[in-house]
């Protein structure tokens, strides 16, 4: 059996992106408080906003 003949629904996840040439990348998340950054930049100035004035 093909990749090009087996409908994508009966197709796993990994044999899907196989077939459509998808890549996995893996993130990183920052997470402060209840907020979540996808750049740590961003995530220490809300930090640091948040901080009260010394």
């Amino acid at each position: 059996m093909t990749l090009q003949s087996t409908p994508a629904t009966e197709l796993t996840d990994e044999e899907l992106m196989l077939k459509y040439d998808i890549k996995r990348v893996p993130t990183d998340r920052f997470h402060h408080k209840s907020f979540r950054y996808s750049r740590l930049d961003d995530a220490l100035r809300q930090a640091m906003r948040d901080q009260p004035p010394a």
